[in-house]
């Protein structure tokens, strides 16, 4: 059994002359432009990683805000690789073996579904067992009640060194992983993502 510890990164609509953001694809609020996770085996040890950017194809124009704390741009992604080919090697990367992601909160979730179903990869309900380390983190700092923690607050909270740029996947699936050895408990709160629970839009 390992934990799978899951960040994604996305673009969205923009309307440039209007300069303001804009739902082009309802279905499909969010794209996927890259995928970072890192696998951590019973002991919380990180046994694996792995980095995928991807070619946006729905939103072709990167939204400003995202390119500002990304640091992604349309020229850097423009010769990546399609999403359909990095969820192929995404789900390499997950190996045949139980698993349990562990993500900051559930949003990641629906947006890879939403961009599975986008694509016809999927032709079934997406269900997942994961773990929300950011409820998760919440609870172990007392943190004001019905508020969510910011990663980079958390990691300074926590006291863990902050060594590479956050809004990166990769990046930000080490510093989860990070947390997640902090706010351990042996009875883990495993939730169960189902995506027939997913609203369309």
């Amino acid at each position: 059994m390992s934990y799978i510890v899951l960040d994604l990164e996305f673009n969205q609509g923009y309307d440039f002359e209007k300069n303001k953001t804009v739902l082009l694809i309802p279905s499909c609020r969010f794209e996927i432009i890259q995928i970072g996770a890192v696998k951590l085996d019973e002991n919380l040890n990180i046994t694996d990683k792995i980095n995928l950017y991807i070619k946006p194809n729905l939103y072709k124009n990167m939204h400003p805000y995202v390119e500002k704390i990304t640091g992604l741009t349309k020229e850097f992604l423009s010769n990546k690789q399609d999403f359909k080919i990095a969820y192929e090697t995404f789900t390499q990367f997950l190996g045949d073996e139980e698993h349990i992601f562990c993500i900051w909160g559930n949003g990641d979730l629906r947006a890879l579904y939403r961009n599975l179903s986008y694509y016809n990869i999927i032709d079934k309900p997406l269900i997942l067992k994961y773990i929300d380390i950011q409820n998760m983190t919440a609870k172990f700092l007392n943190y004001t009640k019905g508020k969510c923690i910011g990663l980079k607050k958390a990691i300074e909270i926590l006291e863990i060194p902050i060594e590479n740029n956050f809004h990166d996947a990769l990046n930000d699936s080490i510093y989860t992983a990070e947390i997640f050895k902090k706010v351990y408990t042996e009875k883990l709160p495993l939730k169960v993502f189902n995506s027939n629970n997913v609203p369309k839009k």
